[in-house]
């Protein structure tokens, strides 16, 4: 219902003013019909004339703001849950109708329209995409995403994340013996959210390993070796990049680099390390949402260098799983990881063989426990003999505010 401005008054409205005022209960004195009046006479009605239209324009002036900053309850008005009216199924009273009638004058019934910084927004994000408010972006999912590699940390925010891990490999038959190896990593990783949704990453580990050799042709089987080896670890350094934003079915797509520098020793107390290796390493994340689902894959290939005359040997992996929200709190996940290894070379020499396939299936779970702090708990089973015999992966993530971003 549209109201009409103040300023537009016809001669109707005037002459519903004098029928307010008679509804008012307001009389013509009677001395101006039973004796001819005298033109002080006459001059004082005017005046009281005059009087009384002001007051009955003041009174409509003020009803028709009434009017105009409030709902009058009327049939087939309602309002909806966004703040809206519906059409009326019969027309509303008009402002004139609604301002000449007694009772509405006196006791007039309104709702107060809702202000509109409390409603909610009727705006749609477009198909495909994901709105991540500030509460939102500490849910348990969006953290997993970011601490998995899927996502970038956003700008001005960094994360920290010491982590633990154990894995446990056996070999059989590597000849005439079996070598069984317990590897500890304990670990830190620094994720920077930069502009232009990037993100630098650091990631430190220190190797704690036990190698066991068994001779397998004895009878009973006999313990050769046992031998334990510490050191640091490769220093990793890299960047990742977010180069298309998901929008129907086109996922969101997300690129890494990080170069693995061998800031550690391939052997301690005679025991062979993970670390001492030099690779430059790709990678392209896919991800796709279907709340309260999402389903992620990384094609990716490492570059390895000889360093100490042994080169590991270049790699491809392809990992593919779904994350699942259970609550704001907690994420479930299940990913597929797959590692084709080509042939190791020492001075050199080619090992025949030593290509092989390493497929994990990772199970994972994620939590909240407070603003800010994220608790990950990962644990993985090889499904060839080549790959570990299983391993675990126990995390903490820490985000906090970066000054200056």
């Amino acid at each position: 219902m549209r109201v009409r401005p103040v300023q537009q008054k016809s001669d109707a409205t005037i002459g519903l003013l004098i029928f307010a005022g008679t509804a008012l209960g307001i009389s013509i004195p009677a001395s101006a019909q039973s004796t001819k009046p005298t033109v002080e006479q006459l001059q004082k009605e005017i005046k009281q004339r005059d009087a009384l239209i002001r007051s009955l324009v003041q009174r409509v002036e003020k009803l028709e703001q009434q009017v105009g900053t409030s709902v009058p309850v009327a049939r087939g008005v309602t309002a909806n849950r966004a703040g809206t009216r519906s059409q009326p199924a019969n027309p509303p009273e008009t402002t004139t109708e609604v301002a000449t009638r007694p009772e509405t004058a006196q006791t007039p019934t309104t709702v107060q329209a809702t202000p509109p910084a409390s409603q909610p927004s009727t705006k749609s994000p477009a198909p495909g995409q994901f709105e991540v408010s500030e509460e939102a972006a500490e849910r348990a999912l969006e953290r997993t995403l970011v601490a998995t590699g899927n996502l970038i940390v956003p700008a001005g925010f960094a994360e920290i994340e010491p982590l633990l891990s154990y894995t446990r490999r056996e070999m059989p038959a590597q000849v005439l013996f079996n070598v069984n190896r317990n590897e500890l990593f304990p670990a830190a990783d620094l994720r920077i959210g930069l502009p232009w949704e990037s993100q630098v990453e650091f990631f430190l580990p220190y190797n704690f390993q036990e190698q066991q050799i068994v001779n397998v042709s004895a009878a009973p089987a006999t313990q050769v070796s046992n031998r334990w080896g510490n050191a640091i670890g490769d220093f990793t350094v890299g960047m990742a990049k977010t180069f298309v934003h998901e929008s129907g079915w086109i996922p969101n797509l997300l690129g890494r680099v990080s170069w693995e520098i061998p800031t550690g020793p391939t052997f301690a107390n005679e025991t062979p390390l993970t670390s001492g290796q030099n690779k430059l390493a790709f990678s392209l994340t896919a991800l796709k949402r279907q709340d309260p689902l999402v389903f992620v894959a990384t094609a990716g290939y490492t570059k390895a260098f000889e360093n100490n005359n042994v080169n590991p040997g270049d790699q491809f992996n392809f990992t593919t799983g779904a994350f699942l929200a259970t609550s704001p709190e907690t994420t479930l996940r299940g990913v597929l990881q797959q590692n084709f290894l080509r042939n190791v070379t020492v001075n050199g020499t080619t090992f025949p063989g030593s290509n092989t396939v390493q497929p994990i299936l990772n199970f994972g779970a994620s939590s909240i426990l407070g603003r800010g702090v994220l608790v990950d708990l990962q644990v993985g089973f090889g499904l060839t003999n080549s790959a570990p015999k299983y391993q675990v992966v126990l995390s903490s993530t820490y985000r906090f505010g970066v000054s200056g971003q």
